[in-house]
């Protein structure tokens, strides 16, 4: 995801997002966020959980053990989200995210559906067609 975009998810949602910057000892959120065309999708679900961990936080007054994402990737075509914890609310939440992802491009954020090759991805016919140039222009500019 470009940078931006994972700034702002970091800054909108910080009790989620607060180990986004933690070393990989203590979290996978370490690598950061998948592809940009599923930002929608996960900031829809951060802006549903964000609420839900003030919540847990307000009634527990345990500001150190609360629900936080642990990984954010993509695997086998779909959006994985993983939680510290979690509430079965929660975890309904990021099940209904995850099964979206199966039809929304990672690159674009277009309607897409899983490809194969592979890897699999879910891409929409246009990033699926140009992937081999999306990949070369991502490795230019690491």
């Amino acid at each position: 995801m470009k940078e931006e975009l994972d700034k702002k998810l970091v800054k909108a949602f910080p009790l989620l997002y607060g180990d986004r910057n933690a070393p990989m000892q203590s979290t996978a959120m370490c690598w950061g966020f998948p592809g940009d065309g599923w930002f929608d999708i996960i900031w829809d679900l951060s802006s549903k959980l964000e609420p839900i961990i003030q919540k847990f936080i307000d009634e527990n007054q345990d500001t150190e053990l609360y629900p936080k994402a642990s990984q954010v990737k993509e695997k086998h075509g779909g959006l994985r989200f993983y939680m510290s914890c979690g509430t079965d609310e929660i975890f309904g939440l990021i099940s209904e995210a995850e099964t979206l992802s199966y039809k929304t491009c990672e690159e674009c954020g277009k309607p897409g559906e899983e490809r194969g090759g592979g890897w699999i991805y879910t891409h929409c016919d246009s990033c699926h067609e140009n992937w081999d140039g999306i990949r070369s222009k991502r490795w230019e500019e690491k």
